[in-house]
């Protein structure tokens, strides 16, 4: 049985719609979970006519965020449906490949040493957004931004390895996008699930961490594919800066908790963002 959870944030339309439409496609027994991250009564009461019978409606009361909204969607799974795969998967995705997520669940079951599983993510500008290189805090924060002062754009994007995913191979690679992510139910509870002191971003490298410790990799698998209007949601309910920022503050956590990162680093990359905050860049 797989669980295939869904946050919903905001409006109803875009989560039925994908419930209806790309769900649909799954062939393997799976029930869907919503989490409801505190759109409101008349978005709850959207949700339940839209999707009556279709899936499992789960308040959650409040806007827990990424990490906490999906525990919450993965205990229900696997408490009252006995899920043992668990989807995380965005509400913005279209199953490009029809047997995305029954191919997923065969080439996993071959696969013990594998702890988490995804497709290609392909983007509407056509590029491919998963999978991602192991990267440094300062190669995210502190190199986009004070390396164009001192190198051409053709050697900043090599050393941003812009292009991994479009010639990334089949195997094990650090981490795979969160819109889209299989897991065992039983290397999820073992890792301890998403950690909950991030709210939005640096999820998939703190599971792709987790899992290390149990010795399981991440596998990216692109012999399916799926479509994703990445940042929809996200983009519509806050600002760049607050974007920025948010990912910055997750990305702090995630370096200093599991690869201790220099605080040094950390006070850079504040510096840089106000900095860019302050000439509206």
């Amino acid at each position: 049985m797989i669980g295939v959870i869904v946050i919903n944030y905001g409006g109803p339309e875009r989560t039925i719609r994908f419930v209806r439409e790309e769900c649909a496609k799954i062939a393997s027994p799976h029930k869907v979970v919503v989490v409801d991250n505190g759109s409101g009564q008349s978005c709850l009461q959207a949700l339940q006519n839209g999707l009556d019978g279709l899936a499992e409606i789960v308040p959650a009361g409040e806007n827990l965020g990424f990490a906490k909204g999906n525990n919450l969607g993965a205990e229900v799974a696997k408490d009252r449906f006995g899920a043992d795969l668990l989807l995380f998967v965005n509400n913005d995705i279209v199953f490009t490949s029809e047997d995305v997520v029954d191919a997923l669940a065969d080439r996993l079951a071959q696969l013990p040493d594998v702890g988490m599983i995804g497709p290609k993510v392909r983007g509407l500008d056509g590029r491919l957004q998963s999978p991602e290189p192991f990267q440094s805090f300062a190669a995210k924060h502190l190199l986009p931004y004070w390396g164009k002062l001192f190198m051409g754009k053709s050697r900043l994007a090599t050393l941003m390895q812009e292009d991994y995913a479009e010639t990334a191979q089949e195997g094990l690679h650090y981490r795979i996008m969160g819109s889209f992510m299989l897991m065992r139910t039983a290397d999820f509870e073992a890792c301890g699930g998403m950690d909950p002191n991030t709210f939005l971003y640096a999820e998939e490298a703190i599971l792709a961490e987790r899992l290390k410790r149990l010795g399981k990799g991440v596998w990216y698998e692109p012999s399916v594919e799926v479509l994703h209007e990445h940042g929809a949601t996200v983009n519509s309910h806050f600002s760049k800066v607050k974007r920025r920022r948010m990912r910055l503050e997750s990305d702090a956590y995630y370096y200093r908790t599991y690869l201790r990162l220099p605080r040094l680093q950390y006070l850079a990359a504040r510096l840089t963002y106000a900095l860019k905050a302050l000439f509206g860049l």
